[in-house]
């Protein structure tokens, strides 16, 4: 019922964006891909990050994705604008799976958004982060449906200018899945700051919150009322005011990032140096486990069709988490990254891992997340990407990592990880058609020994006509 309402909600935007197609900022696009492995399952870094398009446990899918979006205007012409979206994806796995992966509608007043519905993150660093850049948002997982209120980007400080900037998100959200916990919601929110220095440097720090509370849960029915709502959010607890981690125990779940940024901006190229740094209590936010955390730099150039267009590399170390000596072996303390006693799912949405692809939770046999019984990860990656010759990119990624189980269970001997993908695109000259090619494996002993590929094609019209006569667009309407 519920996906039937969701798909009810996606023809009537589609009537509405074909009343306003004269907007250039209206797209509509739709890709089919055919996937193969060697193994089980396919390779990691095909169906990673893929918004949760693909269901666990087969060598071969047939996935068709097709939707439409229309963005804000950039200019800001006037002080009101509205945007839409949705997509829906249908496959075959084994047997034929319909899921309305997103759908969101919103509205700009200045410089405030609001917005209802699902929709994912927007793609940072060319698509070479291992995880989107930040810990906690990846993009792996389907979207949770939310409202929010937030800010349009960086906003400047009064009588500062642009020197000193900020950014806030306030999000409530409800998970529809198969979780453990059923409909539990999730309170997100960021605040952010930004400093643009002279050189085109720019500095930026902020923090994000996530906060797993209420839902159902099958031993003990409803777990948390509303009047416990401001306790969840500001991660106080109820005794003496103590938080994230003191006091009494109630049932939610907290989980966040310090993300720290540096840019440096030229004409053509940006480079990019960050760190991330999780929390899940209060030592955690006192930086009481420094080396945890995800660091990155990227390098990217625009607006030219060169060899090498982008570069990253990011280092990845979750060993400390107050609870393990990576060189003795010996089990320190009681932190657990993303799982959780209540949430037994951990941050998983549909049983996808909505942080670092890189932990992968424990499914049951209905298929129903458990948890992560391996987060003590150390990880190396390298992202890379460019034009072979006009029209033709490149991709690739390769991704070791090491992984020692769980502060509940250490592994005897730690596990050895290398993924791999490969991944050409073309753009035909005269039409707004691009196919697809790609080749990955993995190797190791924490995944089976695999290799697949996949061939397809994305139809998606955008601002260029692409014809002997002139660019390819979507013309206005003349009335």
């Amino acid at each position: 019922m519920r996906n039937l309402l969701i798909l009810f909600i996606f023809f009537v935007l589609i009537d509405e964006l074909k009343a306003q197609q004269e907007s250039n900022a209206s797209t509509f696009y739709a890709s089919f891909r055919s996937y193969i492995s060697g193994g089980k399952d396919l390779p990691f870094w095909i169906r990673a990050n893929q918004n949760g398009a693909f269901p666990v446990g087969n060598n071969t899918t047939q996935l068709l994705r097709t939707g439409f979006y229309r963005n804000m205007d950039t200019d800001h012409s006037s002080s009101w604008d509205y945007f839409m979206g949705a997509e829906l994806v249908a496959g075959f796995a084994g047997e034929p799976y319909f899921q309305p992966n997103q759908y969101w509608a919103g509205a700009r007043y200045r410089w405030l958004v609001l917005k209802a519905g699902a929709e994912a993150d927007p793609i940072r660093f060319g698509g070479l982060s291992s995880t989107n850049g930040n810990l906690d948002a990846s993009n792996n997982a389907r979207p949770v449906p939310n409202v929010s209120l937030a800010t349009n980007g960086y906003v400047p400080f009064p009588l500062i200018g642009s020197v000193l900037n900020w950014k806030a998100l306030y999000s409530e959200g409800i998970m529809w899945d198969n979780s453990y916990i059923q409909n539990a919601r999730m309170h997100h929110k960021n605040l952010y700051f930004r400093v643009n220095l002279s050189g085109n440097w720019n500095l930026s720090t902020g923090v994000e919150h996530y906060v797993f509370w209420g839902g159902i849960s099958p031993t003990e029915g409803k777990i948390a009322t509303r009047g416990e709502y401001i306790y969840f959010v500001s991660g106080i607890r109820i005794n003496h005011g103590s938080s994230l981690g003191d006091g009494i125990n109630l049932p939610e779940n907290h989980l966040g990032i310090y993300n720290f940024e540096a840019n440096k901006r030229w004409q053509n190229k940006s480079l990019t140096l960050y760190w991330n740094h999780p929390f899940e209590n209060r030592a955690g936010m006192k930086m009481g486990t420094p080396t945890d955390g995800l660091w990155g730099i990227s390098w990217e150039a625009f607006k030219k069709q060169q060899y090498l267009t982008g570069v990253v590399y990011e280092l990845m170390n979750m060993r400390d988490q107050e609870s393990f000596d990576a060189l003795s072996g010996s089990v320190k303390g009681n932190n657990d990254y993303f799982n959780d006693q209540t949430y037994r799912s951990g941050y998983t949405h549909y049983a996808q891992m909505m942080g670092s692809p890189l932990f992968v939770p424990t499914l049951d046999a209905a298929g129903v997340s458990t948890g992560f019984r391996n987060n003590l990860i150390r990880m190396h990656h390298i992202g890379l990407k460019g034009f072979l010759m006009k029209n033709l990119s490149w991709k690739t990624m390769f991704t070791y990592t090491k992984n020692y189980g769980s502060y509940t269970s250490v592994y005897p001997v730690a596990v050895s990880e290398f993924s791999f993908l490969s991944e050409f695109n073309y753009l035909l000259p005269h039409l707004p058609l691009q196919l697809s090619a790609a080749l990955a494996g993995d190797s190791g002993e924490l995944f089976e020994k695999r290799v697949g590929f996949y061939l397809g094609l994305r139809w998606e019209p955008r601002e260029e006509r692409r014809s002997k006569h002139g660019p390819w667009v979507i013309q206005k309407k003349r009335k």
